[in-house]
């Protein structure tokens, strides 16, 4: 089976992958940490099948109350590179600065956000190609930030779950906001607009147990965030008793599934 080949699927899923791996492994442990991650794609059930190796170095200082965290890796083709930086603010982790890039092929994606809570706003900048027409996608925006509204990137969901600083709702699920770039819900992967803004979408963690392995396992919908996410099957993301994530598995359409799995160092 072919490594070297990417269709437009492997565009199209893997980058959402990449942004999803701080899920993967983020520890609770103050000081300095470095690690190994994974991440394995198939493509059309089996036919193409695909690989990134990379590393996650992360520094968590809970008495000064700031974490730094930058994930790194490398495949055939491909390059990703995610760093964020956060504070403890009014009892939980915030992000301060996410900065993502990727590159398929040649074909780069690029977001740099800043989280102004002086201002009460998300200074939210994006630059990627499409990959068939190589069709720009830019968006330069300020967001604000309603009030008492709880607002995430991944890596300080993952820390809030992980540190029981995520309050759950009445009815048990955990709920946040992420910013992404606004996008039309019948978006083509070639289709483009004059002007992008950006906005606050819901992030939502339906936790429950499994009955097989009796670990803690969360349902995500992934719809507002990628047109090749299914609408009846949710991204699953398995966690070990310290409430850290062990797995996650994606079924996207079309044959397509990525796996996620911690490589302990």
């Amino acid at each position: 089976m072919s490594r070297k080949a990417i269709d437009r699927r492997q565009f199209l899923t893997l980058p959402l992958a990449l942004l999803l791996t701080p899920l993967a492994r983020v520890y609770a442990a103050t000081g300095a940490h470095k690690a190994p991650y994974g991440v394995d794609v198939s493509i059309l059930y089996g036919a193409l099948t695909f690989r990134v190796e990379g590393t996650l170095s992360e520094t968590i200082d809970r008495p000064g109350g700031r974490y730094d965290v930058a994930i790194a890796g490398e495949g055939d083709g491909i390059a990703n590179r995610i760093e964020s930086t956060g504070i403890l603010r009014q009892g939980r982790w915030a992000p301060l600065r996410t900065q993502s890039f990727f590159t398929v092929k040649g074909r780069e994606s690029r977001s740099n956000i800043t989280y102004d809570y002086a201002r009460r706003g998300i200074d939210y900048h994006f630059k990627g190609e499409t990959f068939f027409l190589r069709r720009l996608r830019i968006a330069d925006d300020f967001l604000p930030i309603p009030e008492g509204l709880a607002v995430d990137d991944s890596i300080s969901a993952t820390l809030n779950y992980a540190d029981q600083l995520w309050t759950p709702q009445a009815d048990g699920n955990f709920v946040t906001h992420v910013v992404r770039r606004k996008r039309a819900e019948n978006e083509g992967p070639d289709d483009v607009q004059k002007h992008y803004r950006a906005e606050l979408v819901p992030f939502a963690l339906k936790v429950a147990v499994d009955k097989e392995t009796r670990k803690p396992v969360a349902q995500i919908d992934l719809t507002r965030f990628s047109s090749w996410a299914k609408q009846d099957r949710p991204a699953l993301v398995t966690f070990g008793p310290d409430r850290r994530p062990e797995h996650l598995s994606l079924a996207m359409v079309l044959g397509t599934s990525v796996q996620i799995r911690l490589k302990t160092g």
